[in-house]
């Protein structure tokens, strides 16, 4: 029965760290690769070619072969049957030479677009990382509380153990075997719920950090007990520099102000220039009895500047640039409302955070308590001071401290990350930037 409800680590485990599993995450996320090609093709897009600055080359080529008999037609200069093929390729070239600042316009959008790209991925990299660590202590808290399930087993099966050999010799009281048997088969069944509930947690990270799924490692880090002390202010101070959605939503307020520019543009004229040369080669053949033959060749050669202007279009351009206007007083209103709703996340975060700072403190009391309790219990109960269902009593109060104790801590864990995330640090702390650049 030991064996089958102690949980078997006979295969290898590889040494985990949280740094390390960040680092894997960050390798073999699927998210993370994707997003990191969107900024690849947002790279490629910004470029003065994309923008319109450069020049647009042709290449034409047309072959025209012509059969015509003459024979009847005495007005022609060739009577007869006439073979004539000519062959005429072309070179053209056009270029905008000015578009109302149309093409600086389109260069600086795609210079945002870049930033609002590399933006969201710090986004989903953000989350990743945050992802990944509430997983890795989400692993580590169910270990700790195996740890606590297999104590109480191990002591129950020693008492089981212990009670059978006197009752078997007939000094022992069968009621002693038979309560510690059931404790015994209840701890075990606890630790087998408690046992799945640590593979479901590292299947969950294995798969944030696209690991197989029947990988096993062995987590290296605890629970952090200690946290620095944050202030508020200090921290809504930094979220408001931080924060990558408030940095997103700037870069939303500049793309709406330069497509106020660019409507504004078509006001302007469009300059342009073509260039362009088309060489031609024909063959002409005369059948019949004035039976000839020649080669002909040509070359054409020409330049146009051509200016185009919009006179009226039923103020559809006027129309326009104030619909430009509006989204971009939109994009400033949507950008301050951001900032009024973080603010309250961030305080409401706050104060959950200083309310699990105190509930830690009690668990960790309450925790103490019941294991001086814990242990003043089994020796009374040694020296038959109490009996089984008082013993009982005591063991479900030092277990529910303990595992509630374990979740305290982890709770406080995870709201101190949530202000890490929400202020910016976070980002700055992994140096999510600088993963973006590898």
């Amino acid at each position: 029965m030991l064996l089958f409800v102690l949980p078997t680590l006979a295969f290898t485990q590889s040494d985990l760290s949280l740094e390390e599993a960040i680092r894997k995450g960050l390798e073999n996320n699927y998210q993370v690769q994707l997003i990191k090609t969107n900024i690849e093709i947002a790279e490629t897009q910004n470029s003065w070619g994309m923008a319109g600055m450069s020049p647009t080359f042709s290449l034409n080529a047309t072959n025209l072969a012509n059969l015509t008999d003459n024979s009847n037609n005495p007005a022609s200069f060739f009577p007869g049957v006439v073979l004539s093929d000519n062959f005429s390729p072309s070179i053209d070239m056009s270029w905008t030479l000015f578009s109302g600042f149309g093409v600086r316009i389109n260069k600086q959008r795609f210079e945002q677009m870049e930033e609002q790209t590399k933006g969201n991925a710090i986004v989903v990299i953000e989350s990743t990382v945050y992802e990944i660590i509430m997983a890795y202590y989400t692993a580590v808290v169910q270990e700790e509380k195996i740890e606590i399930v297999q104590e109480l087993l191990d002591y129950s099966t020693d008492k089981w153990n212990y009670f059978e050999l006197r009752s078997e010799v007939g000094v022992g009281n069968s009621m002693d075997v038979l309560q510690f048997k059931n404790l015994m088969l209840s701890d075990s069944s606890n630790l087998l719920n408690q046992d799945l509930a640590r593979k479901n947690a590292l299947r969950n990270l294995n798969l944030l950090m696209g690991e197989e799924v029947e990988k096993e490692y062995k987590l290296t880090d605890d629970l952090k007990s200690d946290l620095p002390d944050i202030s508020y202010d200090e921290l809504r101070s930094f979220m408001m520099q931080n924060n990558q959605n408030i940095k997103n939503q700037y870069i939303n307020v500049t793309l709406q102000e330069l497509n106020r520019d660019s409507q504004k543009s078509f006001s302007y004229p469009v300059v342009s220039l073509s260039l362009g040369a088309s060489p031609s080669f024909g063959y002409i053949e005369l059948f019949g009895d004035n039976a000839f033959s020649t080669s002909t060749s040509s070359a054409n050669y020409y330049g146009t500047i051509s200016a185009r202007y919009t006179l009226f279009n039923g103020f559809q351009r006027k129309r326009n640039v104030q619909i430009a206007k509006l989204q971009t007083e939109m994009a400033v209103l949507e950008l301050d409302e951001l900032k009024l709703q973080l603010s309250h996340n961030l305080m409401g975060i706050y104060d959950l955070f200083q309310t699990r700072s105190q509930l830690k403190k009690i668990a960790g009391n309450l925790v103490r308590n019941n294991s001086q309790m814990w242990e003043y219990g089994k020796d009374q109960y040694d020296e038959s001071q109490i009996n089984i269902f008082d013993l009982n009593d005591i063991r479900i109060s030092y277990l529910q401290a303990e595992l509630s104790s374990i979740d305290r801590n982890f709770e406080l864990l995870q709201t101190y990350y949530d202000l890490y995330r929400l202020s910016g640090k976070l980002a700055q702390e992994f140096k999510i930037s600088e993963e973006l650049n590898k």
